[in-house]
């Protein structure tokens, strides 16, 4: 991103929710060619919900974004192209 990283990104929407105490969080998304366990790990500690690498099937992501949309809580954290 040419302003900031989505990590940082991330950062900045985690904690305008907290000033301005916004329930529900909304639910942030990566898609990233980062497949490294410390991007995943940082992905995580900023407040990222579902963390998916490149490649990823369309498929795979219409039936996750169906889940979002349909209030699925999601607690999982996708890597590889491999949900978890």
């Amino acid at each position: 991103m040419p302003i900031m990283s989505g990590f940082e990104a991330a950062r900045h929407i985690r904690s305008f929710e907290r000033k301005y105490n916004i329930t529900p969080p909304v639910t942030i998304i990566a898609l990233t060619g980062l497949g490294s366990a410390e991007a995943l790990r940082e992905a995580l500690q900023c407040g990222i919900n579902l963390y998916l690498t490149k490649p990823v099937r369309l498929k795979e992501l219409t039936r996750l974004l169906s889940e979002i949309r349909d209030g699925v809580v999601m607690k999982t954290m996708e890597v590889d192209g491999q949900v978890g």
